[in-house]
């Protein structure tokens, strides 16, 4: 009894991280493909957007205003990054035409960034049953560091984008993986005030 009792979290474990990771495969795979058709691209994730906050917008109604202000925020402030980085020469995207230095993607790109690590880390959360904000905190730079990089990893070996940054981990420098860390959990402790202002009341940003 009690191995199978220690099982049971393992395997829920398992399945949370593997069906993630998987999403996050395809979808890098989908833009990798496709990257150079990057109208197509914007147009399937902006659909798939719409898809996501509709079936959200079932939940209850603090949880749903947390999916649309969160990625309003993320896809708001994922351009702004792009833009600083794209007009500095930091990063480069590629295959997108003569005088384009921008995918259409990219917006909803980081819009769904934002649903996809608040529900991983909701569901995280709801397994370990953890009240303490340290673990809370691990659990949710750990998300941004690997989550994110990975999807990364992906599109830059699939020709999407170039890094010129130096220590680069299969294309992703180290610095990267510093502001992705630093993107997610500032938009998590800004989520944290906008929850806290408006009494919505979620697991992960106020339980």
């Amino acid at each position: 009894m009690k191995t199978a009792t220690r099982k049971r979290p393992q395997a829920s474990l398992a399945k949370i991280l593997g069906k993630n990771t998987l999403k996050l495969t395809l979808a890098g795979i989908f833009i990798g493909y496709l990257h150079s058709e990057d109208g197509w691209v914007a147009l399937f994730l902006a659909s798939y957007l719409v898809y996501t906050l509709t079936k959200r917008w079932q939940s209850p109604a603090a949880d749903r205003q947390v999916y649309l202000t969160g990625a309003i925020l993320s896809g708001v402030l994922g351009v702004c990054c792009e833009l600083w980085g794209i007009y500095f020469g930091y990063w480069e995207y590629h295959d997108l035409g003569p005088d384009r230095s921008f995918p259409f993607w990219l917006p909803f790109a980081w819009a769904l960034a934002f649903t996809f690590i608040y529900q991983l880390e909701k569901d995280l959360f709801l397994l370990s049953g953890t009240r303490q904000l340290s673990v809370k905190i691990i659990i949710t730079l750990l998300v941004a560091m690997i989550f994110p990089t990975y999807g990364e990893i992906i599109t830059i070996n699939m020709g999407v984008w170039t890094y010129f940054w130096p220590y680069q981990i299969l294309g992703v420098p180290l610095l990267a993986i510093g502001l992705l860390v630093i993107f997610h959990s500032g938009l998590n402790f800004l989520m944290v005030l906008l929850c806290r202002k408006f009494g919505w009341k979620n697991e992960v940003f106020n339980p």
